[in-house]
C-alpha cells in the first residue's frame, strides 16, 4: 500500500512548551486516519507542519515517497480553520474565487457543491449560511482541485449534533470514493465512527499509532450471568485470576490478570457447578482506552 504521508520524528517548541516530541506517523492510501489527543497535544501543529505552515524544529516528513515541495502539496485538500469566505459573495461565487486564486482548470464547482450537500444554497450569499453551511461550503473548497488527500483540523467544531452527524457522513463519503482523509479531533465519538486509523497524542508525544479496531480490541471484560449470583461470587472468590469485578444488577463484568484466558475462567466455573446464562468478551470502548492511554503516561 502506497504511504501517503511519513513523519520522520518531528519536533517543535514555542518557546518552553514543547508541542511535538520526536513524533513518528505513517499514513497510507485510502486510511481515514484520526490524529486524537486533548486541546494542546500537538494535533493542529502537526497538521500546520506537514502543510507547509509552520516550520519544524527538527525532524522531517515526506508525502507521496517523494518529498514536501509545493507541487506535491497540490494533491492535498485542507480545511484548518474556521470558514472564511466573502460574506457578500454567493456560494457558487466564493467558490470560483478560490478555483481562480488557485490556478485550478475545470473545478468542477457544481459537482463540489453536490458532493458537499450545499447546492441547494449555492445561491444563497455566504452571510446567510449557518455554520454547518459554512463547513460543508469550506469542505467543497477543499477538494477543489481533485486532492489525493484531504486534511482536515476539528472540522466539526463549533457544530450542533446534527451539523456534526452531517459532516461525519460526509467525510464518509468522500473517503468511500477513494480519497485519504487525515482528521484531527478531540472528539472520541466521532473519531470511533469515522476513522480506519488513529494516532493518540499528549502533550506532543504519541501513545498510540494503529487501527481504531485494534485499538477497540483491547479488553474490556468478561460479561457474565447466572441464575445464581451467590454461588457465582463464592467461585470467583476462589478464582486466582481475577483482577476487578464490576457489578450491575443481573450481569458482572470481570477483568482478569494479565495472562489468563477467559476459557480458563469458563471451565474453572463450570467445574465449580455455576450455571452460566451469559459468557461474552465486552468490547472496550475508544473513550476507555483513550483514558487509558493518557493516565499510563501522566506528565
Amino acid at each position: 500500500m502506497q504511504k501517503i504521508l511519513s513523519v520522520d520524528r518531528l519536533s517543535k517548541s514555542y518557546g518552553s512548551v514543547k508541542a511535538l516530541k520526536n513524533l513518528n506517523i505513517n499514513i497510507h492510501k485510502g486510511d481515514v486516519y484520526g490524529i486524537l489527543g486533548p486541546n494542546g497535544s500537538g494535533k493542529t501543529t502537526t497538521l500546520g507542519i506537514v502543510l507547509g505552515v509552520t516550520n519544524p524544529e527538527s525532524g522531517s516528513y515526506s508525502w507521496f515517497e517523494e518529498g514536501n515541495n509545493n507541487q506535491l502539496r497540490k494533491k492535498i485538500g485542507a480545511l484548518l480553520d474556521k470558514p472564511n469566505f466573502y460574506p457578500h459573495l454567493n456560494g457558487f461565487q466564493n467558490l470560483k474565487l478560490v478555483a481562480d486564486i488557485k490556478e485550478i482548470k475545470n473545478p468542477s464547482i457544481q459537482e463540489k457543491l453536490e458532493i458537499a450537500g450545499i447546492a441547494k444554497n449555492a445561491n444563497r450569499k455566504f452571510m446567510t449560511y449557518s455554520t454547518g453551511m459554512k463547513q460543508r461550503l469550506a469542505l467543497a473548497s477543499a477538494l477543489l482541485g481533485e486532492p489525493e488527500v484531504l486534511v482536515l483540523d476539528e472540522p466539526t467544531n463549533g457544530l450542533d449534533p446534527e451539523g456534526i452527524a452531517d459532516v461525519r457522513d460526509l467525510i464518509i463519503k468522500i473517503a468511500g470514493e477513494g480519497t485519504t482523509v487525515i482528521m484531527a479531533s478531540h472528539l472520541l465519538d466521532e473519531v470511533q465512527k469515522v476513522c480506519s486509523h488513529v494516532a493518540v497524542l499528549k502533550s506532543g508525544k504519541k501513545l498510540y499509532e494503529g487501527h481504531v479496531q485494534s485499538l477497540l480490541a483491547e479488553d474490556g471484560g468478561i460479561e457474565i450471568s447466572t441464575d445464581n449470583f451467590n454461588k457465582l461470587d463464592k467461585a470467583l472468590a476462589n478464582f486466582d485470576g481475577v483482577d476487578k469485578i464490576e457489578k450491575q444488577p443481573g450481569l458482572y463484568t470481570i477483568k482478569l490478570k494479565h495472562g489468563v484466558k477467559a476459557a480458563q475462567l469458563s471451565s474453572f466455573l463450570i467445574t465449580n457447578g455455576v450455571d452460566i446464562t451469559h459468557f461474552a468478551h465486552k468490547k472496550g470502548s475508544l473513550e476507555q482506552e483513550f483514558l487509558h492511554l493518557l493516565s499510563e503516561n501522566r506528565a
